[in-house]
């Protein structure tokens, strides 16, 4: 079987001929056309858009998978003085049959400074230590949590180390122990600073406060990935960073570009907005059709009331007929289209033009149009033609049926309403409350 181009259009956004036959049955051949026609370009737009959108997302995950596939770790350092550069790397840790891995993000440091330059970086870092070291606590002269003692720079590479004057309160570590100390009790830690050539020690005193701080084989091997790229970050001899295979405690490295599969997600969105679409491409066919029908079946019971008030007035029924339909067409700019009245105008156009009977054409719309109420109305019509009085009777019965079944609809269609209202007003009713308890709340907190 050969495809065309054609062929896959049309089996995507809906065959115009299948188009035309479901409108057909309740529309009239103007009407199907015209509607066929504007479905068929709207299920064209929509389409097009979902497959310029998987398309986009198809060239984004081979275009990441080829870049992951092929590239290569870029390990080259910076010249002296200028920025250092971020790398990510998926890095894999082997040790007796246990692995692990986890991508991490490895700083290049610049080439080595001078040595004025080293000892300027190193006054900055000194003016920024205090700061950097405070961890959770409010300041150096109320410590009651752990601080956070650097034992290198990302910004410059410098190294430090780290001593306490009394190391049973505050360890080299930063792990701060209140338990028997007094508040108020000072402690003094030196930071021993060494950059490139320069070297400098720093001594920063901090006040405790009043109050008490406080194995698993992956978890040390994540800990040895985290030293291991700390030490990496830091080091800066070599014109590229050097990558250890294997850590002193026999624990295996690999070190590879971080795998990027980002585009997967929005290809399996959009592979799925296109199923839902094939599988909707008719949908707006029959949603036009429900809403042709239905407002003919609320227009139907004052179009009853119209005929049997002309019908009693003396005219025959083709006569009251044609006045509803001029009367219609009077007034359509100004009130708008209405289904029911453009069948009817458009029947009566055929009778004058055609000859076609008044039977026949209120026999094809009630075919059409698939209601009960037209189709009663029809075989009426057909039975009481030349029956005036007979008639008029008959659909001012009709007419109350027709109004307490319009009622009925009207009291559903609110209950209706009614349920889809619960959602949105427990939404308003969940923001009140959360705009009530969230400020007692936060003072609570």
């Amino acid at each position: 079987m050969k495809l065309d181009i054609k062929t896959i259009e049309d089996t995507l956004t809906g065959r115009e001929s299948r188009l035309r036959e479901m409108y057909r049955a309740a529309f009239s051949d103007a009407e199907t056309e015209r509607l066929a026609s504007e479905t068929k370009k709207q299920n064209r737009a929509l389409a097009l858009m979902i497959l310029l959108v998987l398309v986009i997302a198809v060239i984004s995950c081979v275009t990441e998978v080829g870049v992951s596939e092929s590239a290569a770790l870029d390990l080259s350092r910076p010249g002296a003085g200028d920025y250092p550069k971020t790398i990510e790397a998926d890095i894999s840790a082997e040790y007796n049959g246990y692995t692990t891995s986890r991508r991490a993000q490895l700083r290049i440091l610049p080439r080595e400074l001078t040595q004025a330059e080293a000892e300027e970086a190193l006054l900055d870092l000194e003016k920024k230590l205090p700061e950097m070291i405070l961890g959770d606590n409010v300041s150096l002269t109320d410590v009651i949590k752990d601080l956070e003692l650097p034992m290198s720079d990302s910004e410059t590479g410098a190294e430090l180390s780290w001593s306490s004057s009394d190391p049973r309160i505050i360890a080299r570590d930063g792990k701060v122990n209140l338990i028997g100390a007094e508040e108020g009790t000072i402690i003094t830690l030196t930071a021993h600073i060494s950059l490139s050539s320069a070297k400098d020690t720093f001594h920063i005193a901090v006040m405790t406060g009043k109050g008490l701080s406080g194995g698993g084989i992956d978890a040390a091997l994540q800990d040895r990935i985290a030293e291991t790229v700390k030490a990496a970050s830091s080091a800066r001899d070599g014109d590229a960073a050097s990558l250890p295979k294997i850590t002193e405690d026999g624990v295996s490295l690999t070190w590879a570009p971080p795998s990027r599969i980002d585009g997967m997600p929005v290809l399996f969105v959009c592979a799925m907005m296109a199923c839902f679409f094939f599988s909707q491409r008719y949908r707006a066919v029959r949603k036009n059709i429900e809403k042709a029908r239905s407002e003919m079946e609320r227009d139907f019971p004052e179009f009853i009331q119209k005929l049997g008030l002309l019908l009693g007035a003396g005219l025959v029924i083709t006569s009251a007929i044609a006045r509803i339909a001029d009367d219609y067409l009077s007034t359509r700019d100004i009130y708008g289209k209405r289904r029911l009245y453009e069948e009817i105008a458009a029947a009566q156009e055929r009778i004058n033009g055609a000859g076609t009977s008044l039977v026949y054409e209120f026999a094809e719309l009630a075919r059409r149009s698939g209601l009960r109420e037209l189709m009663r109305f029809s075989s009426t019509l057909a039975d009481n033609i030349d029956k005036g009085s007979t008639l008029c009777d008959k659909l001012r019965v009709e007419g109350e049926l027709l109004w307490e079944g319009r009622k009925k609809r009207a009291e559903k269609e609110g209950r209706i309403a009614e349920t889809k209202l619960i959602f949105p007003m427990a939404l308003q009713i969940l923001a009140v409350i959360a705009i009530t308890v969230m400020p007692a709340a936060f003072e609570m907190g």
